[in-house]
């Protein structure tokens, strides 16, 4: 993915992303210096957001641009780094573990066991996603990177996989035909330490060239687990336990590993293959359980199972349990108690391969070929406390499902392979007025092995749930911009740009459990065969502003849904928006200062959008809670999103650069009924109509209106300001570069299937966090660049995430906090060319 910078320093590259408050340092031979009496200009960033190169204030896009020394001086590592940085966009694990940060654009992200809503890409290529939580790869995709580009809004025809929300583009360094690199090392509180560095050979020159990246990252947890306390021990699959006190959670564990290699035999001919190989081993996310309902739920049937309470029988009485809850709020935001020995293991490899050649002055073929190995496991606590209410644990083949692997094997929550093919033909006919692609994409991702779970549900382990989920997709799609300069001159900069996508999927899927008592074995298989579209026009008035409106269709595939209690619930359907959008983008002068001003406003129409709950089915007494307990993942009927996103930046002079920006997201439901089916455990159920009596028997449902909640991990308003100020230093010593970012995000509801009347606690307050860098580059005219970091300077103690389930089976709220201020300092030296 080209992101080249033109005849600019990097200095004046910061201008040009109307999102990011900082920049890398300058290098020389600047377009425009101060001291040369000239004025400071805004530079060309070329982006390739339609699959081409362009400059990003020339594309009719919503879309922001990170650099590589962006992402650096800015401290961002993960997807969690860019809140406030991007409009519209929030990274959360919404309910699930940290590292699987769920990304949310214009409000569409993940819903729980369904695609998720915002891609990530990683040299072209879809990222692999889990089979259960929705991580996409692995850590460490964002160190050492040529680009990474932000696009806004459904990408339903260009891109590989179809998206309702947006994309997220990484693309790697590329090997350069000269020997250059550099080597870093950090340390920070928490124990905090990183080495990463990466080295280009140029091995023929203008040939051929690698270049080979690594990044090692160990930090200590925030979170301790406080142990039972006064109630001296936890229920545990096979017994009492004296707990997990001492441990950390929250932790960092992993290293990456990456290679590419560029080859280029020939004018017009190029091929660039990189590979990578993560893995990651740490202690699990911390959860804290905040509220307990006992008049639900689970914590009701706990009394019929004491076989695991040897001491006290009397421990999971409604009484006791909100002492419990009581003890649990008393430990404060890093400290917790959990019944699990949690961990976390993922393992991810991918091998691409991107080929181009010139078949004429007018057409080029490239190719995107790849394949990608993911395997995952772990343990983990979703109620966040010493209560046995819910958990996921590693599945242990029983003598029962012999069919599903050797007897006491272990099996992995994800073992996957994802094979990708995507070969395109560009065209660009008519001097350039008329730019065209037209190309095909398959994706087939399966399991290559066991893939299941336990759970440990009201002191009931069942040993494993398997499930095998293969998904296919193949699309063919087409995409041209016309310039109508071509027809007449007093036409021109006037631009047309229509695109069209028929996409073929199949899902098929099936699970074999001991934990579904009614419906232990399920099987379906599903086929989409969509067509998605994009319609534009744009102005380019001047070489300084472009006007630009545009129509998309997208889509997001349906599934099966393997932990559905009851068989109306083993597929979804899938999800389809409607997007309209008009924009600006303009460099201004303002008393000869250059101001950068971009704006757009998008109203988007969903219809059957995907939303998940808890469910319970009544299996005849097969077990002591007579219920079996899972989730359903469903579609929401209709709903509107809509806001408007503004973006500035000014640069009085060469070494001093301002950014704010602002984003309003309304959501709403239009048509939202849900079935609910007979459920013992809950007597009633609240909805726009009031509360309504939940059926008994089985077989028996209720249809309830719930198009009055919040919309799902949506803030209404969200802000940044920030700025980068550089100080030149005397005798070519350097430069001292401080950078200072404040990012506010507004309250969000973190539930999608209740009111807040039976989630009183399923919102997140708003809050604000302040960075604060400082670094002094080219120390003392050296190839080192020293750095100190913070990050949250006030330390502010801040909810990410709340698991809502108050009024549902599992009958508790826990919530998930983000990081205290971390800070660190790291010196990095620069080698070669």
């Amino acid at each position: 993915m080209a992101f080249h910078i033109r005849n600019c320093s990097l200095v004046a590259l910061s201008t040009a992303l109307a999102l990011v408050p900082v920049q890398a340092h300058a290098q020389d031979g600047a377009a425009t210096t101060e001291q040369a009496g000239e004025r400071v200009e805004f530079s060309d960033i070329i982006v390739t957001a339609n699959r081409r190169e362009e400059a990003i204030q020339d594309v009719a896009v919503s879309i922001s641009a990170f650099s590589n020394e962006q992402l650096r001086e800015q401290n961002i590592s993960t997807a969690q780094d860019l809140l406030g940085r991007v409009p519209s966009l929030v990274v959360g694990p919404n309910g699930t573990q940290r590292n699987a940060e769920s990304i949310t654009i214009r409000g569409q992200g993940q819903t729980y066991l369904a695609p998720v809503g915002v891609v990530t890409y990683f040299s072209e290529v879809p990222l692999i996603q889990g089979a259960i939580i929705a991580n996409q790869g692995g850590p460490g995709n964002f160190f050492d990177v040529g680009s990474l580009q932000v696009l806004r809004g459904p990408q339903g025809t260009l891109f590989g996989r179809n998206t309702t929300g947006g994309a997220l583009l990484v693309g790697p360094r590329r090997p350069e035909h000269r020997f250059e690199g550099y080597a870093q090392v950090q340390m920070g509180n928490y124990g905090n330490r990183e080495v990463e560095g990466a080295l280009s050979i140029p091995v023929v020159q203008d040939k051929l060239a690698v270049r080979v990246a690594g990044k090692y990252v160990k930090r200590d947890g925030f979170t301790k687990d406080a142990g039972p306390g006064p109630f001296g021990y936890i229920v545990t699959p096979t017994g009492a336990s004296a707990g997990h006190a001492g441990k950390d959670y929250d932790d960092l564990n992993y290293w990456t590993g990456r290679i590419g290699v560029l080859w280029q035999p020939a004018d017009g001919i190029e091929n660039y293959l990189v590979a990578y190989h993560t893995k990651s081993h740490d202690n699990g996310s911390s959860l804290m359980l905040d509220h307990i309902n006992p008049n639900t739920l689970n914590v009701a049937t706990l009394a019929a199972n004491l076989t695991f309470a040897p001491t006290n029988p009397n421990i999971f009485d409604p009484t006791t349990a909100q002492a419990i809850a009581n003890y649990a709020r008393s430990l404060g935001p890093r400290r917790t108690a959990l019944d699990v020995d949690q961990f976390s293991k993922l393992r991810v490899w991918s091998i691409a391969d991107t080929f181009s050649a010139d078949l004429s002055d007018t057409l080029t073929f490239r190719n995107v070929i790849a394949y990608q190995r993911m395997k995952q496991q772990y343990a983990w606590d979703l109620d966040g406390s010493i209560l046995a209410l819910i958990s996921q644990l590693p599945g242990v083949v029983p003598p029962s499902l012999p069919e599903a692997g050797p007897v006491g094997a272990h099996s992995l929550v994800t073992n996957l392979s994802q094979f990708t093919e995507e070969p395109q033909l560009h065209g660009n006919f008519l001097n350039g007025d008329l730019e065209t692609v037209v190309g095909a994409f398959y994706s087939d991702q399966k399991p290559e092995g066991l893939q299941g779970m336990a759970s440990f549900n009201v002191l009931q382990y069942s040993p494993i749930t398997t499930y095998n989920i293969k998904t296919r997709s193949t699309a063919l799609y087409a995409q041209g911009t016309f310039n109508f300069g071509a027809v007449s001159p007093a036409l021109e900069g006037v631009r047309f740009t229509g695109g069209i996508r028929k996409t073929w999927e199949k899902v098929t899927g099936s699970r074999i459990s001991a934990n579904f008592l009614a419906y232990p074995n399920a099987a379906a298989q599903n086929k989409y065969d969509p067509i998605t579209w994009t319609l534009g026009l744009d102005y380019k008035v001047s070489q300084d502003l472009l006007l630009f409106s545009k129509v998309a269709r997208g889509y997001k595939a349906g599934g099966f849904n393997y932990a559905a209690p009851r068989p109306t619930a083993f597929t979804y359907k899938p999800e389809f928006v409607t997007s309209y959008e008009i924009g600006i983008k303009s460099d201004l002068r303002i008393a000869d200062v250059p101001v950068r001003f971009n704006a757009s406003a998008y109203h988007l129409d969903y219809t059957d959008l995907q939303r998940a709950a808890a469910d319970n089915y009544p299996n005849g007494g097969l077990n002591a809670s007579g219920l079996d307990q899972g989730a359903i993942t469903f579609n929401a009927r209709k709903a509107r999103v809509q806001g408007i996103e503004v973006e500035t930046m000014v640069q009085p002079s060469r070494y001093v650069q301002l950014t704010a920006n602002y984003s309003y997201t309304d959501g709403k439901y239009k048509d939202f009924h849900m079935d609910v089916q007979a459920d013992p455990l809950i007597r009633t159920i609240d909805s726009c109509d009031g509360p309504q009596a939940v059926p008994f028997l089985p077989g028996q449902s209720i249809s309830i209106d719930l198009s009055c909640i919040p919309y799902a991990y949506t803030p209404k308003h969200q802000f940044n300001i920030g700025g980068r100020f550089e100080m030149p230093m005397n005798d070519d010593k350097g430069s001292i570069v401080y950078i200072l970012n404040y990012a506010w995000l507004g309250k969000r509801y973190h539930s999608a299937s209740t009111t807040p009347n039976d989630d009183p606690y399923a919102w997140t307050s708003s809050y604000g966090l302040l960075n604060l860098a400082v670094e002094w580059n080219s120390v003392l005219g050296s190839n080192f660049d020293a750095r100190f970091f913070v990050n949250n300077l006030t330390d502010k103690v801040y909810k990410t995430s709340i698991t809502s389930g108050y009024s549902q089976a599992m009958g508790t709220t826990s919530s998930m906090y983000g990081e205290p201020r971390m800070y660190g300092a790291s010196l990095r030296y620069r080698f070669g060319n």
